[in-house]
This record gives C-alpha cells, sequence and structure tokens, in this order.
C-alpha cells in the first residue's frame, strides 16, 4: 500500500507509484499474475519525514523509497 497523501507526494511517491507500475506491470488494485504482489493506494500512514513510503501487508513500513530500495524490498519478498 503506497501513501499518496499531500506529504508523499511532494516527497517523490508519485515516482514510487510510477516505478512500482512499471515493475509489476500492474497499476492500484492489481494483482501480479502469480498472485505475490499487490498494489493498493493508501492514506497518511503517519510516518511523513520517511516519505515516500509503502506499508507490506499493513504490517512493515518501508520509508525514504528509491528505486534500489525498492528492487531490494520486492526482491526479499519474492524469496519468501
Amino acid at each position: 500500500t503506497v501513501c499518496t497523501n499531500i506529504s508523499c507526494q511532494l516527497g517523490g511517491a508519485s515516482d514510487t507509484v510510477a516505478y512500482l507500475e512499471s515493475k509489476l506491470g500492474i497499476g492500484f488494485g492489481g494483482v501480479t499474475a502469480d498472485g505475490k504482489f499487490g498494489l493498493r493506494e493508501g492514506e497518511c500512514m503517519g510516518a511523513c519525514v520517511d516519505a515516500p513510503l509503502f506499508s507490506i501487508d499493513n504490517k512493515r513500513l518501508c520509508g525514504c523509497l528509491t528505486t534500489e530500495k525498492i528492487d531490494q524490498i520486492l526482491a526479499e519478498l519474492d524469496q519468501s
């Protein structure tokens, strides 16, 4: 779930969303063909200082996202 509230938008959430959509081949509300990843839009997660950010299964917050960090997180999740 990618935070798209104003603080994250100012911090680069649009770029994060575009990268995830390209990388995963899905948009908001979509699920990858293998069922491993879904993409949702979320509101403020209360961690604006770490914008842009997303949460994984509403359990893990990942912030200060870059394309490299997103790739690393997705690789870790793909192995589990």
